[in-house]
């Protein structure tokens, strides 16, 4: 590797500002969706927050994405010693342009929590094409979470997708046990 590469290697968030996915246990969506997105070139995850999926991959992309208005930027130009662009953006999905080829990237939504941003709602034009040229996209939400659990069945609904599984997560941490958000679901949407 070059002296002049960045090597990405974000240090992973202690927790403070996520205490209720401050547990070991919580890795787990992390390293469940590196693994399913482990076949793609490029990654692109809306909803990283301060724990982006970037630290979990193992695999080689050419590019990972991570787009949240709490992530910390970041840039680096390796992953796992390997030429990669590293971007962590820290905006609203909504104001990033998205420049890949349709079934070259794999879609990740960590925690999907998304809200509107002015008058551009967080189900349209945008997410669902980048949902139906996705690779892959993997999906995770606390079921309990109003916001969530009203737009995640239009997206695990869409007619260009299949549910390659599915998964029930209880993240039995001391933190979070009894609270709404230690019980978790996960998606692997598949194109038809």
């Amino acid at each position: 590797m070059d002296s002049n590469t960045q090597e990405a290697s974000a240090p992973l968030a202690d927790g403070r500002d996520l205490p209720h996915l401050s547990g070991p246990a919580a890795f787990i969506r992390q390293v469940l969706a590196a693994h399913f997105v482990r076949d793609c070139p490029h990654i692109v995850e809306i909803g990283g927050h301060i724990r982006p999926v970037t630290e979990f991959l193992t695999h080689k992309p050419l590019s990972v994405l991570s787009v949240d208005p709490k992530t910390p930027a970041y840039e680096a130009d390796a992953l796992n010693s390997h030429p990669c662009r590293v971007r962590h953006i820290p905006r609203k999905f909504q104001e990033v342009d998205y420049d890949y080829v349709a079934g070259s990237y794999g879609l990740v939504l960590l925690g999907y929590s998304l809200k509107p941003f002015g008058s551009r709602e967080p189900l349209g034009q945008l997410l669902f094409s980048l949902i139906d040229n996705a690779q892959v996209v993997v999906i995770e939400y606390p079921p309990e979470l109003d916001r969530a659990s009203s737009q995640v069945p239009a997206i695990i609904g869409r007619p260009t997708m299949n549910i390659h599984c599915s998964l029930e997560l209880v993240l039995d941490d001391e933190a979070i046990a009894g609270s709404p958000f230690a019980k978790r679901r996960f998606y692997v949407l598949h194109p038809n």
